[in-house]
């Protein structure tokens, strides 16, 4: 096998896109918060606040193409472990050190500036460890509770990003790390609906799985309605809770897109699945509106708030 599709597939396995809205959104809310608390950061808190996130997606991500390997061979055959590009094993491995570096160099994000160790930033990331490990071996076959595991771990990014500089402010990032974990829990249901026939196959007791494909979806909708109250708290007080004004009005506008966005893809997919049988068309759908539009979406947002940075 040459080494040109060996490092194409490698690429592939590390997925660009989560990488990006992974270590881009730690960053982009470390360097919020910290001109909300008027401090500078310095280059080496920056390199870490980007290579311990990329180091924990990617880690958790590897492991999770093992976990998910029965599936993967119905729903996405052409991905490198299903396909016998890469071995099983050099994947397990691989992700298993690259999450066990990530809690080290959580620890270490403050130690050049500070000379202390980050105990409260590693001890959180080594708790995302944790949660991306139940997930893969456990949730993921077990409905809604598998679906929050994953929101958990989306919702932790930009909290992770201002514990990791302010870790005596924990409420900094709270109202946005829940919005996005109902924004989340929802999204990991419709991506769920869209692999159905899969995942039936191979056994997984996911939420479309137990209550069926259109039923999934409805509830969806749920968390993602739950998501549009709480984002507006990091900029607007309006339930008058006291949390930190960390962000401004850049913030809310690219909030409201996003909430738009989601309640469009939503529909999108919904009528297909209400109007057809036909399975390719739905998984098209899916595809299209839920993995690939939500995520754009977000990371467009991502972009709002690092706007915000500016103004």
């Amino acid at each position: 096998m040459g080494l040109g599709t060996l490092t194409i597939a490698w690429i592939r396995m590390i997925r660009p896109p989560i990488l990006f809205l992974c270590s881009f959104g730690a960053l982009v809310s470390a360097l919020n918060c910290a001109l909300f608390m008027g401090v500078t950061l310095s280059y080496y808190q920056i390199l870490l606040l980007i290579l311990t996130p990329a180091f924990l997606s990617t880690g958790t991500m590897f492991h999770n193409d093992i976990t998910d390997l029965e599936s993967d061979k119905i729903n996405r055959p052409k991905k490198p472990v299903p396909a016998g590009i890469l071995k099983e094993k050099t994947v397990y491995y691989t992700g298993l050190t690259l999450m066990i570096g990530s809690i080290f160099l959580g620890t270490l994000v403050d130690y050049m500036d500070t000379g202390a160790l980050n105990w409260e930033c590693g001890l959180f990331t080594f708790i995302l460890v944790v949660v991306g490990l139940y997930y893969n071996y456990y949730g993921k076959h077990h409905g809604l509770v598998g679906h929050m595991a994953v929101a958990f771990g989306v919702g932790a990014i930009p909290y992770w990003g201002g514990l990791a500089v302010f870790p005596n402010q924990p409420l900094l990032m709270l109202p946005l790390a829940v919005a996005i974990f109902f924004l989340e829990t929802g999204r990991e249901i419709m991506v769920g609906a869209g692999d159905y026939v899969g995942d039936l196959k191979a056994g997984f007791k996911t939420t479309s799985v137990r209550h069926g494909r259109k039923r999934s979806v409805q509830i969806a909708l749920l968390f993602y309605l739950l998501f549009i109250p709480i984002f507006p708290l990091s900029s607007w007080d309006w339930a008058g809770i006291h949390m930190p004004q960390v962000f401004g009005a850049v913030y809310l506008i690219g909030g409201s897109i996003l909430a738009a966005s989601l309640l469009l893809t939503w529909f999108f997919t919904y009528r297909v699945v209400i109007k057809t049988d036909d399975e390719k068309r739905i998984w098209k759908s899916f595809e299209r509106y839920e993995r690939v539009g939500t995520r754009v979406m977000i990371i467009v947002f991502q972009i709002f708030i690092f706007l915000e940075i500016f103004y």
